[in-house]
């Protein structure tokens, strides 16, 4: 009986852990593909989730950059990114399963 309390024991331990392992947020680097006719000086992304924000960030671009990198740690799950650069606004859907690099093209 005490063999069978320690296997149901330990598989619950194990099953939390997964259970918590998979809800954290990943190491997740979102790189924005510039247009190279016009690379404005700043972006200002907004991270969303549903209708709620999750994240904000000003991001200076320096001159004559082809990509601008944006690490972030987020949560498995699906994502919109909306990107004001200058006066045009970019809004891509992502999906985050994995930690990694994820590259989303600005202008196309």
């Amino acid at each position: 009986m005490k063999a069978l309390a320690r296997v149901v024991l330990i598989l619950g331990a194990v099953g939390v852990g997964a259970l918590l392992f998979g809800a954290a947020p990943r190491e997740v680097t979102l790189v924005y593909g510039l247009p190279p006719e016009a690379a404005p000086s700043s972006l200002a992304v907004e991270i969303r989730r549903g209708d709620e924000v999750l994240r904000r960030a000003e991001i200076g671009v320096p001159g004559g950059a082809h990509e601008v990198r944006h690490p972030v740690r987020l949560p498995d799950g699906e994502y919109r990114v909306v990107v004001r650069a200058g006066a045009a606004v970019f809004e891509r859907a992502v999906t985050v399963s994995e930690a990694g690099t994820i590259v989303l093209p600005l202008g196309r």
